[in-house]
């Protein structure tokens, strides 16, 4: 790649934790440099830790909150002032919910959308233009098998990551004629803490099913990044879940969404 420095990195969102330092383990195991972002006090320091102490990789961090005012403005200046060339940005960071509409107050769904959405437009953008001028580069967006579907007791979240899946596959279209691959990964239900361990639980056999280990979709998720694949769903349940997605009717589909998501109706 002869327009990309040595000194480029991987910018990683949420990377302190879960899906997001799966991926920076698997970079890492991929001898990629690292620049780390997540939130103050969040573990990202034990996470580094993990990885100086298993890889041969230079790593940068940054700790700030994603929902503030000019946070990706700071991360891109924070990469300027460091020297880092960011050859592949991958926008993790997220939050979910579950529960009525309105369950939740105006603060929380302002975060959400800013952390889900705002922050991945914003990224992309400022650190588009100097990707497009190396031979190869990538942007990997984290949607969800959410995704897909309308989900009602999910829905700001699930439409955060149906706007994921739309906005990534449109860039991917305005960029085909450079280096800058668009990926987005749809994971299933992913073992990253003893929550999500009772989560996956309570969904009952189809959720057990899908259900992946953060390192083996990393890997999956990594591996076909690099091969330029689009959408990456790791799994074969997963695969079929979107499948399913695009067959049954919606009606059908928020029917069924409600009955498994009302919470409250199950208690």
């Amino acid at each position: 790649m002869n327009n990309t420095p040595n000194h480029a990195y991987a910018l990683i969102t949420g990377a302190s934790t879960g899906i997001g330092r799966a991926l920076a383990i698997e970079c890492a195991r991929r001898n990629m440099n690292l620049a780390l972002i997540d939130l103050p006090e969040s573990g990202l320091q034990q996470t580094i830790c993990y990885l100086k102490k298993h890889f041969l990789v230079k790593i940068r961090f940054l700790e700030l909150d994603l929902t503030t005012p000019r946070s990706a403005e700071r991360i891109y200046n924070w990469s300027h002032e460091h020297n880092m060339a960011i050859r592949m940005l991958i926008n993790n960071a997220g939050k979910g919910h579950l529960g009525a509409f309105t369950d939740y107050d105006h603060a929380f769904y302002e975060k959400l959308v800013r952390l889900n959405v705002e922050s991945v437009v914003l990224l992309t953008r400022l650190f588009l233009p100097e990707m497009k001028k190396m031979d190869q580069a990538y942007i990997m967006n984290l949607g969800s098998l959410a995704s897909f579907y309308p989900i009602p007791y999910k829905i700001v979240y699930a439409g955060s990551k149906s706007f994921i899946f739309s906005f990534s596959r449109a860039l991917k279209a305005e960029l085909k004629n450079t280096g800058v691959h668009i990926s987005i990964l749809c994971p299933g239900p992913i073992i990253t803490n003893q929550e999500v361990i009772q989560r996956i639980r309570r969904g009952g056999y189809w959720a057990r099913l899908s259900t992946m280990r953060s390192g083996k979709m990393a890997r999956v998720a990594i591996s076909e990044m690099l091969q330029g694949k689009t959408l990456i769903i790791p799994g074969t349940i997963n695969k079929l879940f979107r499948i399913a997605s695009m067959l049954v009717p919606t009606p059908v589909k928020q029917h069924l969404l409600a009955k498994k998501f009302n919470v409250k109706e199950k208690i």
